[in-house]
């Protein structure tokens, strides 16, 4: 007698996933995207070019804090970062209107890249999902409806596309949410910090300056993002919910955007959460006409191709990345809010307040002297935020200077970093051993004994202190090299607060 194949046989299961990601659904929603995605860009090309964020960022500074590896990308030089801000704007324009969309794409994502690569001082959460999804729009089909590419090809031009696009954009929304969320699993977040500290500096603002001075209110906002990040994505995926999922969505970007400096992210969110509505949401909005049951809701029951299912692994691979990827800090030693250690392209956003100051001492072994540059002369202000609070950027720049001063006297130098830093409102400490010779230090390494573990406590009254009498209060080691090389000429340290 012959048996039919059971519904959980593990190849029926595969074909119809598969098979569900390749059903043809209204590709009104995606379009809507790549019009409001195009238009991001070009706000906020024309934000860095009219507000000076591109002379500031990448014309004014003498040094660039490169990431890894990536020590040959230099900004362009004379006018040469402008043209290419400008050329990211009008390339924004061309995705948002369909016009030449693959290569317009292509183009925006080396060029996005690029800038991305220029300086790990301006690492932002939302840079690192612009890359990755610029460079992932390349592959998705999203100048099918309503652009020039399908009035010029009416070949191309259709009012359908494979529901893997539609998840595809899903994906890259919904990861940020979720991990987001989970990076906040930790003492200081789930204690209140930073955001009691950040809203008792806000206590000066009309109407709400009360409110952010009351004892609960860090803790409740830290409780509340922490529920928005984790709970957002199914809700969102859940028709019944999802109006008010997106409405909390709203509420939720709108305050970041007062509250904190993250630029476009928040109204990036705002127009791309709305990937999650059914894929027509637009033509019913417009009062368009509902596409034909037959080609929106089609299941194929036939078995896939190869090739469909090998590009379905291929998204699996990538899928499994995304989620180990954001996770390796826990494989690292010591608490990665105070290291920075997997911090980076792990959506640990809002995590560390940190102020600190840096006095790098250079020392010259042949003529026993020591003399503590100044590192206005170098970095800006801008940069000395971030630069203070990550050992491994400490660490790139003493190897600058060391090299720098090696040209000089014509032999090697040793090159050592004095950093207190304050987490969260803590007291300030030492973040790096002051007695180790950093130009003798490999970037990159995985272990880290320089770096000095984070021991002080969570305090009930944030540190507040300036930065000039910190030195009273920190135990700081007797600095051995200065000994028998003493001081023989000195200039500011830098310091800067920093989120």
């Amino acid at each position: 007698m012959l048996q039919t194949k059971r519904t959980s046989d593990p190849q029926l299961s595969v074909d119809r996933v598969v098979n569900q990601l390749y059903r043809t659904v209204d590709n009104s929603s995606v379009t809507f995207f790549r019009v409001a995605w195009g238009a991001i860009i070009v706000v906020w090309a024309w934000d860095y070019l009219t507000i000076g964020r591109v002379t500031r960022l990448y014309i004014e500074p003498a040094y660039h804090f490169t990431y890894l590896g990536f020590d040959w990308v230099r900004p362009w030089p004379g006018i040469g970062m402008y043209l290419h801000f400008w050329a990211l704007l009008f390339l924004g324009l061309a995705i948002a209107a369909g016009f030449f969309y693959r290569v317009a794409s292509v183009l925006f994502a080396v060029g996005m890249t690029y800038v991305f690569l220029l300086d790990q001082a301006n690492y932002q959460n939302h840079y690192y999902l612009i890359v990755l999804f610029a460079w992932f729009s390349v592959l998705l089909p999203l100048n099918r409806n309503f652009s020039w590419d399908a009035h010029r090809n009416p070949a191309i031009a259709s009012q359908t596309v494979p529901a893997w696009v539609l998840w595809c954009i899903r994906l890259h929304i919904g990861i940020p949410y979720f991990f987001g969320g989970l990076a906040k699993l930790i003492p200081d977040w789930l204690l209140g910090e930073p955001m009691r500290t950040t809203m008792l500096s806000m206590a000066d603002w009309p109407i709400f300056g009360t409110f952010f001075t009351m004892p609960w209110a860090g803790l409740a906002m830290s409780w509340l993002g922490l529920s928005f990040d984790l709970a957002i994505v199914p809700l969102l995926l859940y028709r019944k919910t999802r109006m008010f999922a997106y409405l909390g969505c709203l509420v939720f970007h709108l305050s970041n955007a007062v509250i904190f400096d993250i630029h476009i992210f928040p109204w990036f969110m705002i127009v791309a959460t709305t990937i999650f509505f059914e894929p027509n949401w637009p033509r019913r909005l417009l009062g368009g006409e509902k596409l034909q049951a037959s080609t929106n809701d089609f299941v194929s029951s036939s078995s896939p191709s190869l090739s469909r299912k090998c590009l379905v692994g291929l998204a699996f691979v990538y899928l499994l990345f995304h989620i180990t990827f954001p996770l390796r800090h826990h494989f690292y030693a010591g608490d990665a809010s105070w290291t920075e250690q997997g911090h980076f392209f792990s959506w640990r956003m809002m995590l560390r307040g940190k102020s600190g100051g840096v006095r790098i001492f250079v020392t010259d072994p042949v003529a026993k002297q020591t003399i503590i540059p100044d590192l206005r002369e170098y970095i800006n202000e801008e940069q000395a935020g971030k630069f203070a609070r990550n050992p491994e950027m400490v660490l790139q720049f003493a190897h600058h200077l060391a090299k720098i001063y090696e040209k000089r006297v014509q032999h090697p130098v040793e090159v050592r970093a004095l950093v207190l830093l304050s987490l969260n409102g803590r007291k300030p400490q030492l973040l790096i051993d002051p007695n180790q010779d950093l130009a003798k230090v490999k970037r990159g390494a995985l272990e880290r004994p320089w770096v000095l573990p984070q021991s002080e406590p969570l305090r009930e009254e944030p540190w507040s202190l300036p930065l000039m009498e910190w030195e009273k209060y920190v135990e700081v080691p007797p600095l051995e090299f200065l000994a028998q090389n003493p001081i023989v000429r000195q200039s500011a340290a830098l310091s800067r607060e920093g989120r």
